[in-house]
Parts: C-alpha cells; sequence; structure tokens
C-alpha cells in the first residue's frame, strides 16, 4: 500500500513537471523559429562581412547579398521583417539567440586561423596581466537590459603604483537602419577615492583600443566601466528592426610602469665588501653618496 502511494506520488511530480515544460512560451509558426533565425542571421553577418569586402559601393553591396541570404532560407523581406517585430518584443530570446551567432562568428573566426585580439602583443611582456575574467564575448542590442554591460575587477597587492590599463575588443554590427552608436567607458578608482575616466564611441566592425594610467601613482583600488549600444533618435530608424553589436576578443591589460634608470641603479646598489669579499647590500636607511658632478635633482 506504500508502495502504490509512492508511485502515485512520482508519477504526479512527472505530470506537473511535464505540464511546467509544456508551458514554455514558443514562437508562433508564423513566425521564424529560433533555429532557423540564428541561421538566417549568422548568413546575415557574413553577407555584411563579404559586402564590406566587395568592390563596389556597400550600401548596395549588402542589400544584394542580404536578399540572396533571404532566398537561400526561402524567406520572404516581409516574413523577416514581421519576425524581427515578434522578436524585438521578446527580447529575451533575441539576446538567446544572438549570443549564439555570436558563439559561432568567433567559432568560424578561430577556424579560419584568425588571431584573438591583440592579446599576443601585450602578453610577450612579463610586466603584462590580462586582468579580463569575464566573457570574451558580449552582445548588445537596443533593448534594455540588453544594450548594457558593466564591468568591475578590484585591485589587489599585484597592482602597483602607475600602472596603466588597456581595454580591447573587436566589434561587429549587424543593421537595417539606423546609426550605429557604441560606447565604451574605462574608469579608475584611485587609492585616494578621486576617479578618472576615458570614454569612446564606435560605430564600425573594427578592433578598437582604450587605455588609461595613474600619472600621479596615487595607486589603484577599482578598475571598472561598461559597454553600452545607444539607441539613436533617428526618426528615419524603425524601432523593430535588425540592430544588433556583438563585442568579441574582449581583453583588460593591466601594465606595470617602466622603472627608470636611477630606479634599476639604486635597486642593484651594494654597500662595501663583506669578509669573505662580497658585496653587502645597503641598509634601508642608508643614503647614496655620490660625487658632486654626478649629482642631479631626482
Amino acid at each position: 500500500m506504500k508502495g502504490l502511494r509512492l508511485l502515485l506520488v512520482f508519477c504526479s511530480m512527472v505530470m506537473v513537471l511535464a505540464m511546467t515544460v509544456g508551458c514554455k512560451p514558443s514562437v508562433p509558426s508564423t513566425f521564424i523559429s529560433p533555429g532557423d533565425m540564428e541561421d538566417l542571421l549568422y548568413d546575415y553577418h557574413m553577407a555584411d562581412a563579404m559586402a564590406e569586402q566587395a568592390k563596389g559601393n556597400y550600401a548596395e553591396n549588402v542589400i544584394a547579398y542580404r536578399t540572396a541570404v533571404l532566398k537561400k532560407y526561402g524567406v520572404s523581406q516581409e516574413k523577416f521583417d514581421t519576425s524581427m517585430v515578434y522578436y524585438m518584443r521578446h527580447a529575451d530570446q533575441l539576446h538567446t539567440i544572438y549570443e549564439h551567432v555570436t558563439q559561432r562568428l568567433q567559432d568560424k573566426a578561430q577556424e579560419l586561423g584568425s588571431s584573438v585580439g591583440t592579446a599576443g602583443s601585450f602578453t610577450a611582456n612579463g610586466d603584462t596581466t590580462d586582468i579580463w575574467k569575464e566573457s570574451s564575448s558580449v552582445v548588445l542590442i537596443p533593448n534594455e537590459p540588453y544594450n548594457l554591460y558593466s564591468f568591475s575587477v578590484k585591485a589587489d597587492s599585484s597592482y602597483h603604483k602607475g600602472d596603466s590599463f588597456v581595454l580591447n575588443f573587436q566589434s561587429d554590427f549587424i543593421y537595417q537602419d539606423g546609426t550605429r552608436d557604441g560606447v565604451v567607458v574605462l574608469s579608475l578608482v584611485y587609492r585616494n577615492d578621486s576617479v578618472a575616466q576615458r570614454v569612446m564611441h564606435f560605430s564600425s566592425s573594427s578592433k578598437y583600443d582604450l587605455s588609461i594610467d595613474d600619472p600621479n601613482s596615487l595607486g589603484i583600488k577599482e578598475v571598472k566601466g561598461f559597454f553600452l549600444l545607444a539607441r539613436n533618435n533617428d526618426m528615419n530608424s524603425s524601432m523593430t528592426t535588425l540592430k544588433m553589436a556583438c563585442l568579441s576578443h574582449i581583453h583588460l591589460f593591466r601594465v606595470h610602469a617602466k622603472k627608470s634608470a636611477d630606479e634599476n641603479s639604486a635597486a642593484g646598489a651594494t654597500g662595501p665588501n663583506g669578509p669573505d669579499g662580497s658585496p653587502q647590500p645597503l641598509p634601508a636607511n642608508a643614503q647614496m653618496q655620490m660625487a658632486p658632478d654626478t649629482m642631479r635633482r631626482q
């Protein structure tokens, strides 16, 4: 009897779970399915890249290539537009699709032998460290909250006074209409709680660098910033057309300041020879004696 009761409870739980899964919102059949939309948007991006490289007028090229993509999937411009209206109103689904598209684009770039940004030129130096711990790719669309991505890195004992920082990334845009306007902000919170920041707008598919430093050697408490895809107020721009910014190969490099010749000399200075003839280090409070003609203001 007890076993039968347990079986009934188990069956009830299975039915509730099945109903919960079955109640998840699905895309109406009148619109392009998420899987097909992902494939279509991936090819849309590839079409834009080909249009930029092709000879002739870019605007004419991109229309021709995008038309070819729609023809490939047997989708009319009207169905694509109405589907985009649906997805723009369901931004969470659209954002998930965009994330998949971005990952596929990165995989394709690596397959073709593309370098991962400009990381190599930085990491070759022992005094440089990539402190970016977030996802290496970000997808932004104009709809809140998916139009903003913020980040923050707390400083630790490995940070030095005078450190500088370089944020670099690759941006790719897919826009049907409207003005592209991406914004990136990089800020430093110094140990005395003062703040410095750099702001840069980006609007094309390209690599970008944004740098900031600690010129007064105040010491760093925090490095933070954000990426933003601004919603433009262009009267000729539709609120429901395709607008996407893919940011990839994101790196945030911390670069230690190079020591001056005087600092290196002081670091290697030694005192009188010991009993065994080996040079002995100067005491911590010792002052270096220099001949008058070699003395100079520090």
